[in-house]
């Protein structure tokens, strides 16, 4: 049993640093001048956006009810807008912001993902290991994502693929606790997805889509959130 534990944790960790790792060498390395960004930003946006609307919130409803969903909405928000005000009086951390905020709100996703494939890889061994590629492969643009705003700020590359690890590593322990539980409340679930799905809806309105159109000012970006959101759709189904 303990064998089986410590091994789903294991794939939980790497199913959360390696798809978020891969996007974040992505958003390192690609060729950087307004127009992309403002694409890229709005790419993200919509992506993210995908992501809350049809797999966070839905799946929160489900099992937690309207309640539970709207109270881990209100406070993922006040989390967020009381780290964005200590962000700003901290003058050092303001061009790190947008990553920096990024990288907590996809550990926050992270962790109750993990909680779900590790309850799901112990009980439906062939569904866990579908479960696992699917979350793999959507880790990729969301280290993209992450990536992006470190990059624009001229960050060393080592250091964003250490917030990387971070903001990934939620995952095998989600896993882990998962698995040692077998099943976990769903009003758990439901309340750590939905406070995961208020924060990032704040920061793609307040910050990504808006900055995507900042650096470009034609219809690049609002295209790419088009175009994000249609990906997402072609990802999930």
């Amino acid at each position: 049993m303990k064998m089986n534990i410590w091994l789903v944790s294991i794939i939980g960790f790497l199913v959360g640093v390696v798809g978020t790792g891969l996007g974040s060498l992505v958003g390192i390395f690609i060729k950087k001048t307004d127009k992309i960004l403002g694409f890229l930003l709005g790419l993200t946006g919509g992506f993210m956006m995908f992501i809350v609307s049809f797999h966070l919130f839905p799946e929160a409803f489900y099992l937690g009810g309207i309640y539970i969903v709207l109270m881990g909405v209100i406070l993922g928000i006040a989390i967020i807008v009381a780290l964005e005000s200590l962000l700003d009086k901290l003058t050092y951390l303001i061009s790190l912001r947008s990553g920096l905020l990024l990288a907590l709100s996809i550990a926050l996703h992270n962790f109750p993902e993990g909680l779900a494939l590790g309850s799901t890889l112990v009980g439906v061994t062939d569904f866990g290991l579908v479960l696992t590629l699917a979350m793999l492969l959507h880790n990729i643009p969301e280290g993209i994502s992450m990536a992006l705003p470190f990059s624009m700020n001229r960050v060393n590359p080592w250091k964003i693929m250490v917030f990387s690890i971070i903001a990934g590593a939620p995952t095998g322990l989600g896993a882990y606790i998962g698995a040692y539980l077998g099943t976990i409340s769903n009003t758990v679930i439901s309340f750590c997805l939905a406070l995961a799905g208020g924060i990032m809806l704040y920061i793609v309105c307040d910050d990504l889509i808006p900055k995507g159109k900042t650096l470009h000012k034609g219809r690049v970006s609002s295209v790419a959130v088009v175009i994000g959101y249609v990906l997402g759709i072609i990802l999930y189904f």
